[in-house]
């Protein structure tokens, strides 16, 4: 469920009517950019394929807040890595290791749009279900693991099922909130350039 206490919104965005959104004629719904049938605000902000490049740095902009508010003694992290060791090909965003103490953290971040109260759990379920199978090669070397999901809005709201996540992430009360602040923000920024360049075709941001 979306906690509506900490959900921020973009605000004003509509330049000029998405396509999806004109109820009246015959207009073409199709998006502009990729031609999908119905060019909607959860299309633009993900599904069009033509802003991945955003969507990687709408992303890796949550993932490296989280990376740099984990304690180094909470273990080795690393990011975007196969987790050595094991058969799987799958690279979790954030994985931090206590080698000593057995133990695994697994995070995968994800941004989802919030057009329905379910759809943060349904992103959450999806990225444990992707990674239900990694927990037992490493539980059977002795480790205990942890796998969870961050997910933010793509127009600003917080799951409240993030807190867990940050708490077992090793995060100070105090800083935990000012990070949710800035993820949110980050993400807002974000979802706001790719719906500019959506509509006028004006970027302004640059991908690698």
């Amino acid at each position: 469920m979306v906690d509506k206490k900490e959900q921020i919104h973009m605000g004003p965005t509509q330049l000029r009517p998405l396509n999806g959104d004109i109820c009246h004629g015959n207009r073409d719904k199709r998006c502009r950019k990729c031609s999908y049938v119905n060019e909607t605000l959860p299309h633009v902000l993900c599904g069009c394929k033509q802003h991945s490049g955003a969507w990687r740095h709408r992303h890796n902009a949550i993932q490296n807040r989280l990376v740099k508010a984990i304690p180094p003694s909470l273990g080795k992290i690393t990011v975007d890595s196969a987790i050595p060791g094991t058969d799987s090909r799958m690279r979790p965003d954030i994985v931090v290791t206590d080698a000593e103490k057995k133990k695994v953290l697994l995070v995968d971040v994800t941004v989802s749009f919030e057009n329905q109260s379910p759809a943060f759990h349904e992103a959450r379920a999806r990225k444990e279900s992707k990674y239900a199978l990694l927990p037992e090669a490493l539980k059977a070397q002795g480790y205990e693991v942890q796998v969870h999901a961050l997910i933010v809005g793509a127009l600003g709201s917080w799951d409240p099922r993030n807190e867990p996540v940050v708490r077992a992430c090793g995060v100070g009360r105090r800083y935990a909130r000012l990070m949710r602040q800035l993820m949110v923000s980050d993400t807002i920024r974000w979802s706001r350039d790719i719906y500019t360049e959506h509509i006028t075709g004006h970027r302004e941001y640059h991908t690698e």
